[in-house]
């Protein structure tokens, strides 16, 4: 009796787990999609660019009118292998789809009109739709530019982005689109990396939203916890918790004071903690990823 009915249950679970993945597969593609959109109606028109992977495709495109969509693949591939190479899962048929769908659609899309004739429209409203796609990517499981700076488990080997704890590979990420934007800046004018920079600082923090919503899970270590508690209470009040429900706590202490911050508390809260005292430690949380187990 038991056998059969685990018999009858096995084609559910199955079921389940392709609605499940074919779900995450077109999230990843209606992310490349839109970011796709962001690029080729709003900045690249104003020759605008992003960072990573995708500004330097888009700068190569600039100066040699190859097709932006074939040069972000060929640029993406050999970080995606080494990531593949180093991971223990594989990794291209979790990016592919959504890297797909970004190159695809940038070559659709690159003969229409750009969408605004204003370069700050264009850079607001090009980078909002740039960090939803790689927003919606990586909540899928993917990724659409292997220098992004959001961070993705998943697809990024953990021993690979924390191989020494004084320099992460992000910082070192941080540094390629910050040097994307400072060479753009010296061939096309800085008026233009202005604009580039904001487009770039809109699509990160339109991604951080998709990914983590409007409220952040912080945890403060400091020597005056008590203090710090009761100014964070009389100033912004708010109130301790206990745990921290589906985030990853590796980097938490557990003595540590542990809230959850709207993000446009944030530099509030940042403030009032370090004004009572300036060595106190501030790190954030983040939420377990699609498809990862505790």
């Amino acid at each position: 009796m038991n056998r059969m009915m685990n018999d009858a249950a096995r084609p559910t679970k199955e079921r389940m787990r392709f609605y499940s993945k074919g779900k995450m597969i077109l999230q990843s593609v209606l992310g490349g999609i839109a970011a796709s959109a962001g690029l080729e109606l709003f900045l690249h028109p104003h020759e605008l660019i992003a960072g990573g992977v995708t500004g330097i495709s888009a700068l190569v495109s600039f100066y040699t009118e190859k097709h932006f969509g074939v040069l972000l693949l060929l640029f993406n591939l050999p970080l995606l292998f080494l990531y593949s190479l180093l991971g223990r899962r594989p990794v291209l048929l979790n990016v592919l789809p959504g890297l797909l769908a970004f190159a695809g659609s940038a070559v659709l899309l690159t003969p229409l009109p750009a969408m605004s004739g204003e370069p700050v429209i264009a850079a607001l409203a090009g980078g909002v739709c740039l960090g939803i796609g790689a927003g919606l990517a990586v909540k899928s499981g993917g990724l659409l530019d292997t220098l992004g700076l959001e961070e993705n488990c998943q697809v990024r080997p953990i021993a690979f982005m924390r191989f020494n704890r004084i320099f992460l590979m992000k910082h070192l990420f941080l540094v390629c689109h910050g040097a994307v934007l400072i060479y753009a800046g010296a061939a096309m004018g800085w008026e233009r990396t202005l604009y580039s920079a904001l487009a770039c600082i809109a699509a990160y923090e339109t991604s951080s939203l998709i990914l983590w919503g409007s409220r952040r899970s912080v945890c403060v270590t400091s020597y005056n916890l008590e203090e710090i508690r009761l100014e964070i209470k009389r100033r912004i009040q708010l109130d301790t918790e206990t745990s921290f429900p589906n985030v990853d706590d590796r980097d938490i202490e557990p003595d540590g004071l542990r809230y959850t911050v709207h993000v446009l508390d944030i530099p509030r809260f940042k403030a009032v903690v370090k004004r009572m005292d300036p060595e106190a430690k501030v790190v954030f949380a983040r939420r377990f990823e699609v498809g990862r187990k505790k």
